[in-house]
């Protein structure tokens, strides 16, 4: 068993879908003594509970009438044998004793609660009285609908919880594979995801509290995974040690394009993210023709006229490590678009963004621009939000968060690299591959943390051995610096995150033992 915790996840773990979990379990079932999985996930449940909630001696648990159920019946067994007083209710399994209809896992568990003294009753509208800690045992994986009757009461009812929710696998009305909530989700104040993660619960990170995961003693069984969680340490490895640089030229020369006339905030904020991720060397050219030429607050910054910088991007040697960030504040002009063509015709490193990316969903899928980027070498890296998303896909946001992964891959699949972001923000490369980010809160939604997030990712790009690992450690870092944030402060201002995504990097390096300059 393993808690979850960003900003010390040490390996990649996999997350599967619905389909990947049943073969799993299959195998598993075929392989190993009746009940034997169900009871694992039972015991695992009690052992979490007692020991996250050590002070709990009176627990309520609703079971539902599939497998889900059957944990919690398991879990039942497994606290009243240690002692813990034990009130289970089951929700939707008939009107007769002893609710013999369901499967036989499901009975065998029953059976199990009754041999160890519990009494399990019907629902009648009321959740257990006086209990310590409650337990949704409720509905699992394999959500279709909106859950209804007395399944939908009872979720009414925790949702109004005045104790902690410990939920079995996964909330009950959440949906395993998208993180969607067709109806009623209580939430949970901790969840137990069994067999292994699914997309869906950083998808809806808040609705699962604190996160743990036991694969139950199952291996993949042939099975495979539908992305893979993005490891802090894969920030470690790569934003490196800034002393290992010879000079300015190794760290890699950034370029940002954006802020027209009344968005020169956008520009800067993602050229100042591109400084403070160590970029070697960052200009930044404004589509503002009166903007200022220095940017007092960080003169660090060279900025120029569009034309010039994009002269100088193409003397450039191709070789050379760089990266361009377009969009930030960038308008959708005709001066804008044309700059666009440009940018994506010069097959190098490429951070679209913003309005780039609203320039872009405005084209023709058959047309040149996106033909050229289709044709590029170098995969560009597109970061919509579920909006820019639905206007790139020609659908609507409901959709694009209904299937996110599907999203992130139908965007992908045209030869780019994309980060959709959002809880879970999901990074897809051409071939399909997914990656899901786990940190981040609710902090990041505020005008601005986009543009730090681009030129985050133009710094790291930049200089990247590896792109796609750099640039999923952006990403990593941009919802780490939040975590760290939140419990020392109720806001988070754009400006602010940059500083922020190197304590975050500090806090990692002092956790992996690495030595930290950080002051």
């Amino acid at each position: 068993m393993q808690r979850l915790d960003a900003l010390t996840l040490g390996a990649a773990l996999p997350l599967w879908d619905e389909a990947a979990l049943r073969q799993r379990e299959r195998v598993a079932c075929t392989a190993l003594p009746p009940d034997t999985l169900m009871r694992r996930a039972g015991a695992a449940v009690a052992a979490l509970a007692r020991a996250r909630f050590a002070a709990a001696r009176r627990i309520g648990i609703l079971c539902g009438p599939g497998n889900n159920g059957g944990d919690g019946l398991e879990a039942a067994a497994c606290l009243a044998k240690a002692g813990c007083a034990v009130d289970v209710v089951l929700v939707g399994c008939g009107s007769s004793a002893p609710w013999s209809a369901r499967g036989t896992g499901w009975h065998a568990a029953l059976q199990r609660a009754l041999d160890a003294g519990v009494q399990p009753r019907r629902w009648d509208g009321a959740l257990p009285a006086g209990c310590d800690l409650l337990l949704d045992a409720l509905l699992g994986i394999g959500l279709r609908e909106a859950p209804r009757g007395a399944l939908a009461d009872a979720l009414r009812a925790l949702r109004a919880r005045v104790v902690p929710l410990l939920a079995v696998d996964l909330p009950s009305g959440l949906h395993a594979d998208s993180g969607a909530t067709p109806g009623e989700c209580a939430g949970a104040d901790v969840t137990l995801s069994l067999l292994g993660l699914k997309p869906g619960l950083f998808g809806a990170s808040a609705a699962c509290g604190e996160l743990w995961v036991d694969d139950l003693g199952v291996d993949d069984c042939g099975a495979r995974p539908a992305a893979r969680l993005v490891a802090a340490t894969d920030a470690l490895r790569a934003l490196g040690d800034p002393a290992a640089a010879a000079h300015k030229g190794q760290r890699g020369d950034v370029r940002v394009f954006g802020g027209a006339d009344g968005m020169g905030g956008a520009l800067l904020l993602a050229a100042r993210a591109a400084l403070a991720l160590g970029a070697g060397r960052v200009y930044a050219a404004s589509l503002d023709p009166a903007a200022p030429l220095l940017d007092t607050h960080a003169p660090e910054l060279m900025l120029r006229r569009p034309d010039a910088l994009l002269a100088q991007l193409g003397a450039a040697r191709a070789d050379s490590p760089q990266c361009t960030v377009f969009g930030p504040g960038s308008g959708t002009s005709k001066d804008a678009l044309a700059l666009l063509d440009a940018l994506v015709a010069i097959d190098r490193p490429l951070v679209l963004d913003a309005d780039a990316l609203n320039l872009l969903a405005a084209q023709p899928r058959d047309g040149s621009l996106w033909a050229a980027l289709r044709a590029r070498r170098v995969p560009a890296w597109l970061t919509p939000h579920p909006q820019e998303a639905a206007r790139l896909l020609r659908c609507d946001a409901g959709a694009v968060q209904a299937d996110r992964l599907r999203a992130a891959r139908a965007l992908a699949a045209h030869g780019v690299v994309c980060v959709l972001k959002g809880a879970g923000s999901v990074i897809a490369t051409p071939d399909g591959a997914c990656a899901v980010n786990p940190s981040g809160n609710g902090l990041l939604a505020t005008a601005g943390s986009g543009d730090v997030l681009a030129g985050a990712l133009g710094a790291l790009l930049a200089r990247a051995e590896t792109p796609l690992a750099a640039g999923q450690a952006a990403v990593w870092l941009h919802g780490a610096a939040a975590d760290l944030a939140r419990p020392r402060r109720p806001t988070l201002r754009a400006g602010e995150l940059g500083d922020w995504m190197l304590r975050a990097w500090h806090v990692l390096r002092r956790a992996r033992g690495a030595p930290s300059r950080a002051g």
